[in-house]
């Protein structure tokens, strides 16, 4: 059997192979990958040239954003609280957040020692959903980048999505998000040598996505939903994110492992050859699926324990500039 490079440590061996349906949609297409017997990483052996059919314009990241612009007053309150939330400790911040709590209010900002002034991009955003829930929460200054998307969109709240590439900017920023788009990159070394770049010194950058050093990959191999193919090229392991880091200047701080019933209702789902988007699967109707209360809390306490024990199958993982 031919040998094969690894795209992220340069290993040449004879990496194990599997052959990987597309199940999102149902095209059931294949598409082979191979598991780097070195770093781990499972990566796609070749591109397809048309990787745009796997990207329809129903996908997720590219539906308009449900979110409502808040008052200027609402969003002040909102701004108050999150500045408590980050270390501001005023009276009335204080209040606000008692009576609202932190719901809706991501962790990793206060994890990092964000302001609510900082720049903040994010990586691969689609139309925005993500950065338009913070500017919502308080942050002020917002952007997105996404080659995919048809022209630059300017929100009238300032947040603004562009259509470009990480090599395409010119600006520093404070904090830079890849919130499940690393996996969808086909150059990620490149792609982190670019974020280097732009990232301000011993600011954070956050890269959120599945990964192989996972119980869901062990126990089912193919038929793992968060294995995507085509759309995700690279299924990390820590160890290939490791070998990413100190070969691009970047150190991990943390790993945060925040995993989902998902790993299992999807692929348990392809097990029984039910695609994501089906009639009868759980995303379309819940009703109608091969599952019922109690599985979805088993499935959720599972979940829970794994990302305890750290073999839930997504994590985050904090990377500093150095």
């Amino acid at each position: 059997m031919a040998q094969l490079k690894c795209s992220i440590c340069d290993s040449v061996s004879s990496h194990r192979r599997y052959t990987v349906r597309e199940m999102m949609f149902g095209f059931g297409d294949e598409f082979e990958y191979f598991e780097c017997c070195h770093c781990g990483c499972l990566q796609i052996k070749q591109m397809p040239p048309n990787i745009e059919k796997y990207y329809p314009e129903n996908y997720y990241s590219f539906s308009d954003s449900m979110i409502s612009t808040p008052s200027l007053f609402k969003r002040y309150l909102k701004q108050l609280r999150l500045r408590y939330f980050l270390g501001e400790k005023t009276v009335v911040g204080k209040l606000i957040f008692k009576y609202y709590g932190d719901r809706h209010l991501p962790q990793w900002p206060r994890e990092v020692g964000l302001k609510v002034s900082d720049d903040i991009l994010d990586v691969g955003c689609g139309k925005g959903q993500m950065l338009l829930s913070l500017n919502s929460a308080g942050f002020d200054s917002l952007t997105g980048i996404d080659p995919y998307i048809e022209e630059d969109i300017s929100y009238p709240c300032g947040v603004r999505v562009l259509k470009k590439e990480v090599w395409d900017l010119n600006q520093q920023f404070d904090f830079i998000i890849l919130n499940h788009s690393f996996e969808h990159m086909s150059n990620p070394t490149d792609v982190l040598e670019s974020l280097h770049e732009i990232l301000r010194p011993h600011s954070y950058l956050l890269i959120r996505i599945p990964i192989v050093s996972s119980y869901a990959w062990q126990k089912y191999t193919t038929n793992w939903v968060q294995l995507d193919a085509p759309r995700h090229l690279f299924l990390h392991s820590v160890e290939s994110i490791e070998h990413l880091a100190k070969r691009t200047n970047f150190v991990i701080e943390n790993i945060v492992y925040d995993s989902t019933e998902f790993q299992f209702l999807g692929s348990e789902q392809y097990v029984e050859d039910i695609p994501l988007f089906h009639p009868r699967s759980f995303k379309t109707n819940i009703d109608d699926s091969i599952f019922n209360e109690q599985d979805i809390l088993k499935f959720t306490e599972k979940a829970r324990r794994l990302n305890e024990e750290g073999k839930g199958d997504q994590a985050a993982f904090y990377l500093r500039r150095t």
